[in-house]
């Protein structure tokens, strides 16, 4: 009976041992090292993406990474347009023995001037105009297309170049009424958005803009309507979108997949809660390139 008592009070003894002791945590285990920062390629003034104040919702991807790496996120700031690449991912420093950044969290699938993971999301250009205006009754782009020549004549467009809008808006008989704006105009305080409130004001009666942008701008604007197109034929609006890294660099772009698929609900939230319009693919994809 002793014995047994004995014993008893020796397993209660370890398992309350057991329970008071710190919980460790479990290691992840990663193909690449993981660096002592998760250093991010961003444009200080691109919204819905990204900016300084880190509103975007690649900032918000970005801290959702870092936070299942146990990394504090560190920024690279340099303005989307020409050499952003060049000036942040591709940016080697002797003086500090690496480049200036290691992820991009928004390039499109197909970029072919950094390796791109698998996509995480799909998106489609937009087309936006007021619910109150000569559109307003149009619910899908061929009620668009289809308006009488009298209403197509009388609007003023925008849409961006070069775009997929450009051939659209030709050959359904836009072309000729239509202001086209570059995407990249070399002017780091300007950004796309800005087009959506030009709508709202009532300076054009439509715009054709890529969906994200077109989104969550519109939030802040409940007269306005969007319509996500579909491909038509050869004629591509919805692509897939990815995040970008090096080149040559596989078992970290492995290792930015993984963190992907681990955090891929909390993902699609964030794309929720900023408006970006996520659509099913309505083109035939290309066949993946080899990124290495």
């Amino acid at each position: 009976m002793k014995s047994f008592c004995y014993r008893s009070i020796a397993l209660l003894s370890l398992l309350f041992t057991l329970i008071l002791q710190p919980t460790v945590a479990v290691e992840k285990s990663f193909p690449s090292p993981l660096p002592d920062k998760l250093r991010v390629c961003a444009d200080p003034n691109n919204l819905p993406y990204s900016n300084k104040d880190q509103q975007g919702f690649e900032n918000k991807i970005a801290d959702q990474l870092g936070e299942y790496f146990g990394l504090d996120v560190e920024y690279v700031w340099f303005p989307q347009r020409m050499g952003f690449i060049r000036n942040t991912l591709k940016n080697w420093s002797d003086n500090t023995g690496r480049f200036a950044c290691d992820l991009v969290i928004g390039v499109p699938t197909q970029f072919d001037i950094a390796a791109t993971t698998k996509p995480y999301y799909r998106s489609s250009y937009s087309i936006i105009f007021k619910k109150d205006g000569p559109l307003g009754a149009a619910l899908t782009q061929q009620d668009v297309a289809t308006v009488p020549d009298s209403v197509k004549q009388s609007l003023s467009i925008a849409a961006f170049a070069p775009s997929p809008a450009v051939t659209w808006l030709r050959d359904n008989g836009f072309k000729d009424n239509t202001s086209f704006f570059r995407i990249m105009n070399g002017d780091g305080d300007d950004y796309p958005g800005k087009m959506v409130k030009r709508v709202a004001d009532g300076e054009f009666d439509m715009l054709v803009i890529w969906g994200p942008i077109a989104g969550y701008f519109v939030k802040s604007h409940p007269e306005l309507s969007v319509i996500s197109m579909t491909s038509e034929g050869s004629n591509v609006f919805d692509f897939p979108m990815s995040m970008g890294v090096r080149y040559g660099e596989r078992p970290w772009k492995e290792t930015v997949e993984m963190a992907m698929d681990a955090n891929a609900p909390q993902i699609a939230m964030i794309l929720q809660d900023y408006g970006i319009p996520v659509v099913e693919a309505s083109s035939k994809p290309r066949p993946d390139d080899d990124d290495d």
